[in-house]
């Protein structure tokens, strides 16, 4: 049996609590906006309006067909119309405006530095697949200090491929070296990190945070960053 060597983790949901820092960079948005005066009746609201744009927006990033810029500034078009509010200069400051204050409000997943300083003690290399942008994930990595735990970052935009897509796994794996025996792929989405690494035959730890219900035969779930010591 190959011992595993490299630790493949996701990044938003799985290290870095996106949904929290997303609330909070949306209060922030919702006060100096003043998006009161607009008739959108509180933070929470727009949050939750905006939330099944952002995720179908998202969806149709990941398969190519649209771009990252369409999907910043649509995301917020979208549910600025359901409030009956027509204003493109307003969802374009809005979606940089986010996006700058989502990357540098600090909110890490419960254990998070508890278990990566554990893997390091155990001397194994700890790397990084996500879809995310580019400029984004470098901000969240360096205002969090994760830029100095993890090994090697395997950002969609440069790679060239996005998860669930294959090839950006292989990608991760020739760049360190390593077999799929080797690593193990850690994440919070089933089917965006979890299916297509069971697919190419890589270990995996699915993190289901939520508790979500699902059929899928898989090597490992867990509820907590910190199971990951009981398994690793």
């Amino acid at each position: 049996m190959v011992k595993y060597q490299h630790i493949f983790f996701d990044l938003d949901n799985t290290l870095w609590d996106f949904d929290k820092s997303s609330i909070l960079a949306f209060d922030k948005i919702y006060d100096i906006f003043n998006l009161i005066n607009y008739g959108i009746p509180s933070s929470s609201h727009f949050h939750h309006t905006y939330f099944d744009h952002n995720n179908r927006l998202w969806e149709l990033y990941r398969q190519g067909k649209i771009d990252k810029e369409f999907l910043k500034t649509e995301r917020f078009r979208l549910p600025l119309n359901d409030y009956g509010i027509v204003d493109e200069k307003l969802a374009i400051d809005l979606g940089e405006s986010y996006t700058d204050y989502a990357a540098r409000i600090v909110s890490l997943v419960p254990n998070t530095m508890d278990v990566l300083n554990y893997l390091k003690e155990k001397n194994y290399k700890i790397h990084l697949i996500t879809n995310g942008f580019l400029e984004v994930q470098s901000i969240k990595m360096q205002a969090s200090g994760l830029d100095k735990m993890i090994d090697k970052s395997f950002v969609s935009e440069l790679v060239g491929f996005k998860k669930p897509d294959h090839r950006i796994f292989y990608h991760a794996m020739e760049n360190v070296g390593a077999t799929v025996e080797e690593c193990v792929m850690i994440g919070d989405d089933l089917s965006v990190d979890i299916i297509p690494a069971k697919e190419i035959g890589m270990a995996h730890i699915y993190l289901n945070r939520k508790k979500i219900s699902h059929h899928e035969k898989l090597d490992n779930e867990i509820y907590d960053l910190i199971e990951i010591k009981e398994i690793l």
